[in-house]
């Protein structure tokens, strides 16, 4: 990034333009204002012309608006559009976001405001480099019909990892379902949609500054808000974020349910293990003995798939031994069924490991924590 990066103001409201030039004038050492216009044929000239790293574009009628930004980031695509509405519409924020803004921000902008969205673009006032370390581990917590616990698996696990300072990623990609808020307790601004849709203009500082952090310690990116916003999703784009995210944190824990096929695909071909979670039931057994199958034929063996069985109660009809006959797989980690303790730190929107550490969940979840450490 250049010491110097220059911003244009697009906007029909003037008492807002004038806002903006003067929310920016503190910073005129790192930042040059290339053109303010009342209009987008101008605004566009201008942006030809001064290739700025920024436009704020003022938006009124929002299929105008999603035409407009959608033109900006298609013939400049360096150009990230902060764009600015009075409108609250949830509709709004999420087409404007959709068409490629990285912002949108609610008339007046405020300095703090404006500074803060600058740095989410990866633009930063006051940059703060993102620390050179190892490529991490990402590890993704499985199962192809959901019900078996691997949303409390990836939340305790990333609970569990998140220690002395060592820097953790929970990523919610069950899209169709996923949870992740809910068992923290979160409501994020920025969710996964926020980052896909602008994959081609991402990097680390960005990503970084739309996860939340979470005060037992992992880095949180939920699930979309909107079911269209999940179908929409491609492989290549959940690659590009976990990619970027092997290169921030130590380990990426993936929450994930679905098929073998799609963005599932991408996630287990960017995973280092892949926790298949699955309980002692009969129906449960039966169609994890078939996708483990499944997923050796395409090349995911036992060196990569471990066995987890979740819910587990030493008195129950069907035990670990004969679990393990049956799949022909080593049982990799067992966890046991304390309902209570899971439902307490579900409602406390607390991980079960920081809840209640010395609950035989917790133990076991650091059991399972230190030996993937090895």
């Amino acid at each position: 990034m250049p010491s110097q990066f220059s911003i244009v103001i697009i906007d029909r409201d003037k008492q807002s333009r004038d806002a903006i030039t003067s929310t920016l004038k503190p910073y005129t050492d790192s930042i040059t204002l290339a053109g303010s216009v009342d209009n987008f044929s101008d605004g566009a000239l201008v942006i030809q012309k001064a290739a700025p790293n920024v436009v704020i574009l003022g938006i009124d009628d929002i299929e105008q608006g999603i035409k407009d930004v959608q033109f900006i980031t298609l013939k400049h695509p360096r150009v990230s559009v902060i764009a600015c509405s009075s409108e609250k519409n949830v509709e709004w924020f999420l087409s404007i976001m959709r068409a490629g803004a990285v912002e949108y921000l609610l008339r007046p902008i405020g300095q703090e405001e404006l500074k803060q969205s600058l740095q989410k673009v990866g633009r930063l006032l006051l940059p703060t480099p993102v620390e050179e370390m190892p490529a991490g581990e990402i590890i993704s917590v499985y199962n192809p019909i959901g019900g078996m616990g691997t949303t409390t698996v990836a939340v305790n696990l990333a609970a569990a990892l998140a220690e002395e300072g060592t820097k953790v990623a929970l990523v919610d990609l069950n899209l169709e379902a996923g949870d992740v808020n809910t068992f923290l307790n979160v409501n994020p601004t920025y969710t996964l949609s926020s980052v896909t849709s602008n994959t081609e203009r991402l990097d680390a500082n960005f990503l970084m500054s739309v996860m939340t952090r979470h005060p037992s310690g992992p880095f949180v990116l939920t699930e979309p808000l909107e079911v269209d916003e999940a179908v929409s999703i491609r492989p290549e784009q959940v690659r590009r974020v976990l990619e970027l995210l092997r290169g921030i944190f130590s380990y990426v824990i993936v929450d994930c349910v679905g098929q073998l096929a799609g963005c599932n695909m991408a996630i287990f071909e960017s995973s280092d293990q892949i926790l298949f979670t699955t309980t002692l039931s009969l129906p449960a057994l039966k169609n994890t003995k078939r996708y483990l199958c499944a997923m050796e034929r395409k090349g995911f063996g036992k060196d990569t798939v471990k066995l987890i069985i979740n819910r587990y109660h030493p008195k129950s009809d069907i035990q670990l031994k004969d679990a393990e006959k049956v799949l022909a797989r080593s049982v990799y980690q067992s966890i046991p069924n304390e309902y209570l303790d899971a439902v307490n730190s579900i409602n406390k929107g607390t991980p079960v490991v920081k809840l209640t550490p010395r609950s035989p969940i917790s133990k076991a979840i650091q059991a399972l924590a230190d030996r993937l450490k090895q």
